[in-house]
């Protein structure tokens, strides 16, 4: 949260307006998100990030067997099958809580999730590099995707000149490497620099979906 300060500053948003916790494990982001279900005073959240809450949840397993028969290397404790398919259960039930909040409640929910590069070989010998969400399970990480309604690829565009750094962007449709698709009138790339994302390029796609939807269906004669 730290190195949101300067962004923040920036963009003119009140620190004071936003509400956070910390969590390294499983059972507490779980109970406040069972509390939000009941009773949520937010108009937006933020989980921050599927990468470490999945480290969490595995961090939680290896606390759990600590000192009992788990399996050690080096006197570390290490995690097994069984912890794998405890995280695919727990990150499944986060997206089932927060679909419910923003179903019942309507209020927006962001998922952050960081990717890494993975090679697929076909059977035909060829082989397809993508990019996928980190976590230590495979299953989980592909399905994730599938429960949001927009799902951006975020990346730097470098030019030629070292010097002059890079652009921050965001890739709105699926690329055949970095999976991403939107419901909105947006365009395929969106060079967004040090501009708010939100107010200045979403929202008015969202107005401008809206708008088409409102408008009565054309007559023919």
């Amino acid at each position: 949260m730290r190195a949101l300060l300067l962004p923040m500053k920036a963009l003119g948003i009140d620190p004071k307006l936003i509400d956070y916790d910390d969590y390294s494990d499983w059972d507490a982001p779980r109970r406040k998100l069972e509390q939000l279900q009941v009773n949520c005073p937010y108009k937006t959240i933020v989980i921050d990030s599927i990468t470490s809450a999945a480290d969490g949840i595995l961090s939680q397993g290896k606390k759990l067997k600590s000192g009992t028969a788990g399996k050690k290397i080096n006197n570390i404790q290490v995690n097994s099958i069984e912890d794998y398919n405890a995280e695919d259960s727990a990150l499944s039930e986060l997206i089932a809580l927060t679909k419910d909040i923003h179903n019942f409640h309507k209020v927006n929910i962001i998922l952050i999730a960081h990717v890494m590069e993975v090679s697929h070989r076909s059977l035909t010998g060829e082989t397809h590099t993508s990019r996928t969400i980190v976590t230590a399970g495979k299953r989980i990480s592909i399905k994730i995707p599938a429960y949001c309604e927009e799902v951006y690829h975020f990346d730097i565009e470098t030019g030629f000149d070292p010097s002059q750094g890079g652009t921050y962007r965001i890739l709105t449709q699926h690329t055949g490497d970095d999976f991403a698709r939107t419901s909105l009138p947006l365009p395929k790339i969106i060079k967004f620099g040090n501009d708010p994302l939100y107010s200045k390029y979403i929202k008015p796609g969202i107005d401008q979906l809206k708008q088409s939807l409102n408008q009565p269906p054309p007559t023919t004669t």
